[in-house]
């Protein structure tokens, strides 16, 4: 039975931390893992159960540990780049836009972050803090992308995708590892760590990093000159500098049950240039400030056998974040507990069932750009019960899968969000898979109690014909409720054994509600200062997406390797949407891995990213982002077996170029070619 053999899979990677490590899991070379193998990794964000790639009915994409290794990703936004469907912008040195499938922004509202089950997603502005988001990347196992919908076993905001990144069983990282490297934007980096065998059955590690990072170069040619001259007497730096420390602990607590511990903790600080509304001509400052950010978790999860066809699991956190910014300054606090129950009913019925509670306490900066309406701290706690049932229609060829998820949150109340998946299997090398979805993004806590100074219209102007300034404040409403979409998606998989494989999805997306917003009213108290015109967030906008994602990969050669992956995205949308909707058209991909010799690796990507749009909520209308190509290239040198040296170039060969145009608040940067060396050592 699938259940009981994972559990046999289990015991033995527990029961592996009593034995002698003979190879350090960080010196796999480039071909360990044929490409059968790869559509035969476990991975479990589709259905909260392990199950081999090639069955997931899903659009899932595995970034594996020999991958980050080799071609040296030093950021998790980094690794996700060429993921099919992924659109992933540098905005500067510092923050990043990421999105599936339309809808990025810096605070893509959209997709689900997820490390080890702890949430990345941050409810004050409904996104990721991706600067935040780290470890030490030899530590990560894998990074499962999924594209569409998972909330029905993940929860709200899990609508067009779902990123989870997992990190090794510290039975997988004994002895030492360090690592230090340098270059131009990599200014310097370094990080160790340790893991041993603390008594029977009992594994750890911890680990430390740190690094600075050079800025970008501010980019004037869409800002009008008077504005570029202040940004410049200002100073455009962005640069930034982190720490980060944290350490593992997997306990093997007899046949049938383990427990894992683990924590963390960072502390970073950022220097950025800002646009903020003033009443004075010429009404936008761009004052260069220092943004700092602490923060740390514990988590603990607990699973236990019950029989060779039942388990349950038991996971729970604390999480702690601290931002001390003068434009979006919070502090965070945020507790979950999990529990879910998995057994198999008969030989057709796997079912899986659960039920989590978080409280999340916040407390914003007030400040003259977001301020509160009532008070500057909100506690939240949300409710949920999921259950899901993989039906064996027809065994070693047919599956169909049912699945919902029962939510309350405080500000919209209950929520439903099913799914429906199909999986057929006619051939042993053939896979399609289809599913039917529906799931909800709930409003976050800015949008339902907040205001947002969004800009000052200078007076006799094209948007402000009147004499004096006209203060625009987005309100937030408490009457704002969930986005919606409606999912429709399909895919097929081949393989031919250890030559090629493909993997496709086509998808359709419905959405309503989304969020715009309209005109509450035009307070005239300040007269002659100015005005304000006031406008509160409403679910106003709609419309729906379409298209078509691969990826392709070849074995040329016993040392060569080829992979494509390609998205095309197309987009209709209306209602004055106040988001970025629509993603590039085209993305494309192409990476060669050559095995030069048996202690050297070579891997180049060619990357292409097609013109895309981000709105100015200001006024309304769009920013134009040009089609921008890229080159990345390494190399890995294996000098013995515990020493390796490499060296990467990113963005190489076309120039420098602008990913991304923030919405707010920012000024834009261009992304330039870099490169860095690195040493590690494994002992």
């Amino acid at each position: 039975m699938r259940l009981a053999s994972r559990l046999l899979t289990a015991g033995f990677i527990l029961s592996s931390s009593a034995l002698p490590s003979v190879v350090s899991a960080d010196e796999t070379t480039p071909f360990d893992l044929s490409l059968q193998q790869l559509l035969e990794t476990e991975v479990t964000s589709v259905s909260k159960q392990a199950e081999p790639l090639s069955n997931a009915a899903a659009a899932v994409y595995v970034i594996t540990a020999e991958e980050i290794r080799q071609r040296g990703f030093r950021s998790i936004p980094q690794a996700l780049r060429d993921v099919p469907g992924l659109h992933v912008a540098q905005i500067d040195s510092q923050k990043w836009a990421v999105s599936s499938r339309g809808f990025n922004g810096r605070y893509n509202n959209k997709m689900l972050v997820l490390m080890d089950g702890r949430s990345l997603y941050s409810p004050e502005f409904s996104g990721v803090y991706w600067e935040m988001q780290d470890t030490l990347m030899a530590d990560i196992e894998r990074i499962e992308v999924i594209r569409g919908p998972g909330a029905a076993i993940w929860g709200a905001n899990a609508v067009n995708g779902v990123i989870n990144i997992m990190t090794k069983h510290s039975a997988e990282t004994l002895g030492g590892y360090a690592e230090l490297g340098t270059g131009d934007y990599q200014q310097g980096f370094a990080g160790f760590r340790y893991g041993g065998r603390l008594a029977d059955g009992v594994s750890g590690r911890a680990f430390i990093k740190a690094f600075k990072r050079d800025e970008l170069t501010f980019d004037s040619q869409d800002v009008d000159a008077a504005a570029a001259t202040q940004i410049r007497d200002a100073g455009s730096d962005n640069d930034w500098w982190s720490q980060h420390a944290g350490g593992r602990l997997d306990i093997n607590l007899g046949a049938s049950a383990s427990l894992m511990l683990s924590g963390a903790a960072y502390e970073s600080q950022m220097t950025q240039s800002v646009a903020i509304p003033t009443l004075d001509a010429p009404f936008q400052a761009y004052p260069n400030i220092d943004s700092d950010s602490r923060g740390w978790h514990l988590l603990a999860d607990y699973s236990k056998a019950l029989s060779a066809s039942s388990q349950f699991n038991l996971k729970t956190y604390i999480d702690h974040a601290k931002r001390d910014e003068r434009l979006f300054g919070f502090s965070r606090d945020s507790f979950e507990i999990e529990f879910s129950h998995e057994w198999e009913a008969g030989k057709r019925h796997d079912l899986l069932w659960g039920m989590s509670y978080r409280h999340i306490n916040n407390s914003l900066t007030t400040n003259p750009i977001v301020f509160g309406t009532d008070s500057s701290n909100e506690a939240t706690n949300l409710w949920s019960l999921f259950v899901q049932d993989q039906i064996t229609l027809q065994p070693d060829a047919l599956w169909l899968t049912l699945a919902a998820r029962f939510e309350h949150h405080p500000y919209v109340d209950f929520e439903w969000q099913p799914t429906l998946r199909l999986s057929w299997q006619p051939h042993q090398q053939h896979r399609l898979w289809t599913a039917v979805s529906r799931a909800v993004r709930t409003p976050s806590l800015v949008e339902n109690d907040y205001q947002i100074n969004v800009g000052n219209l200078a007076p006799m102007s094209t948007f402000n014909p009147g004499p004096v300034v006209n203060r625009l404040n987005l309100l937030g409403n408490s009457a704002y409720d969930s986005e919606e979409i409606k999912s429709f998606e399909a895919g097929y998989r081949y393989s031919s054994e250890d030559q090629f494989s493909l993997d496709t999805a086509v998808f359709y997306n419905d959405y309503d509600h989304l969020r715009s917003f309209h005109m509450a009213e035009v307070d005239t108290s300040n007269l002659p200062a100015f005005i304000s015109t006031r406008s509160a967030f409403a679910n106003q906008a709609e419309g729906y997406n379409y298209g078509l994602e691969l990826s392709a990969n070849w074995l040329i050669a016993d040392n060569f390797k080829l992979r494509l992956n390609y998205a095309l995205t197309r987009s209709h949308f209306k209602g004055g949407q106040t988001q970025n909707t629509d993603a590039p058209e085209q993305i494309a991909a192409l990476t060669a891995n050559w095995q030069l010799n048996p202690e050297l690796d070579f891997n180049a990507t060619w990357r292409y990213v097609d013109s895309s749009d981000s709105i100015d909520p200001v006024q309304v209308s769009n920013q134009s982002v040009a089609a921008y190509h890229g080159v990345d290239l390494g190399i890995n040198w294996q000098i013995s077996k515990q020493v390796i040296l490499s060296a990467h170039g990113r963005n190489l060969f076309y120039g420098s170029h602008i990913e991304y145009k923030s919405e707010l608040f920012s000024i834009p940067y261009r992304v330039e070619p870099s490169f860095f060396a690195k040493l590690t050592v494994a002992f």
